[in-house]
């Protein structure tokens, strides 16, 4: 018998938007090995991983009772992902990015670093 996974409450809370606080700020994100890019602009997204992918960026949503980190749902026409941005120094950058992909029916976790766009 397989699990049931309840994810009512997790959509609910997305939907919601970030709990207060300032809207996370536009950021260039980049990781190595593999190498990705992913520029976060207002309400859309951009992913370059081989293969370059607009994305909306329909809900945004913190850590309960937190400011951050936050997780960012990214859906576009052929892929899709979450990013989850935390304030910490990442190299010589202000943010830390984890971001949930795939490649095909892969799923695949990359890290990386952003820093602001402007």
């Amino acid at each position: 018998m397989r699990p049931v996974i309840r994810t009512a409450p997790l959509l609910a809370a997305l939907a919601t938007g970030a709990a207060g606080g300032d809207p996370t700020p536009d950021l260039s994100c980049r990781g190595d090995d593999p190498a990705w890019q992913l520029v976060l602009d207002g309400t859309t997204a951009v992913l370059d991983f081989g293969i370059r992918t607009e994305m909306d960026i329909p809900h945004e949503a913190a850590a309960e009772n937190r400011d951050w980190p936050r997780a960012l749902t990214l859906v576009g026409m052929r892929d899709s992902g979450i990013v989850i941005l935390t304030p910490r120094t990442c190299g010589d950058a202000p943010f830390e990015a984890l971001l949930l992909t795939q490649r095909g029916t892969t799923p695949i976790l990359l890290s990386g670093c952003c820093r602001p766009l402007r």
